[in-house]
């Protein structure tokens, strides 16, 4: 608390994330502000045009890809639960890439809900670009995010995005524009959602070409950077 109060300027990369600040260190102080920064993408290096010749999903049927820690807050077994009510008995496939405590369990519900075939376990890479372009879907499942810069990263390729209501992700994924998003602990629909993108004809590319457009617009890394400039240079000339 005493850091952000002494400082002459704080920001936080979500609306979400500076109102949650604000209420956890600022509440007996008025006023607290905190201007709201996003993170930027790289564009150049998260690009539709990382789908061409790439090879790493190997299989033809819709692909939804999630990437994360597996950590309890990305929710992924909640993932592949909503996963297999979306697309058990199709040619759909789930990619997860990344490693951490809730792998084992995403293995163990995968085989006892039938869908072991249809879920693919990549471990940790290095090449997102490629992983990310190809798919029809990113998830994201978590509890809460104060932004969702995987989410942006795969926006920026391309790639259409289903994602639970928290934290930030809002200001990140407009719904019905760039992506499509359900209430936290709303798996129904959540799945319902995950089923329209991977099965609708033409909603995965409409939402990818909105998704890769609102990446260019909001968050290239030169707007971005000019918001923090513009501030630095606003303290420089503000009164000591």
């Amino acid at each position: 608390e005493h850091v952000i109060l002494a400082s002459d300027a704080v920001t936080a990369v979500s609306a979400s994330l500076a109102q949650r600040t604000r209420e956890q260190f600022c509440a007996a102080v008025t006023p607290c502000g905190i201007e709201v920064i996003p993170n930027f993408v790289d564009l150049e290096h998260f690009s539709p045009n990382a789908r061409r010749g790439a090879d790493c999903i190997g299989h033809s049927g819709p692909t939804a890809v999630h990437l994360s820690n597996f950590r309890p807050v990305k929710r992924v077994p909640w993932l592949v639960q909503a996963f297999a009510r979306a697309a058990k008995g199709t040619e759909a496939h789930l990619v997860l890439v990344g490693d951490g405590p809730d792998q084992h369990e995403c293995r163990r519900m995968a085989q006892s809900l039938g869908i072991a075939n249809q879920v693919s376990f990549l471990g940790e890479r290095s090449v997102l670009p490629e992983l990310l372009a190809p798919a029809n879907v990113f998830c994201l499942t978590s509890t809460e995010e104060s932004f969702g810069l995987s989410a942006l990263e795969a926006m920026s390729c391309g790639t259409a995005v289903v994602a639970t209501d928290v934290g930030g992700v809002s200001e990140v994924v407009t719904h019905g524009k760039s992506g499509l998003l359900a209430p936290a602990d709303d798996q129904e629909t959540y799945s319902q959602l995950l089923a329209n993108v991977l099965f609708e004809e033409g909603l995965s590319d409409k939402l990818g070409v909105n998704a890769r457009e609102e990446a260019v617009v909001r968050f290239a890394r030169a707007k971005v950077v000019k918001h923090y400039e513009q501030l630095y240079l606003r303290l420089l000339d503000s009164p000591a």
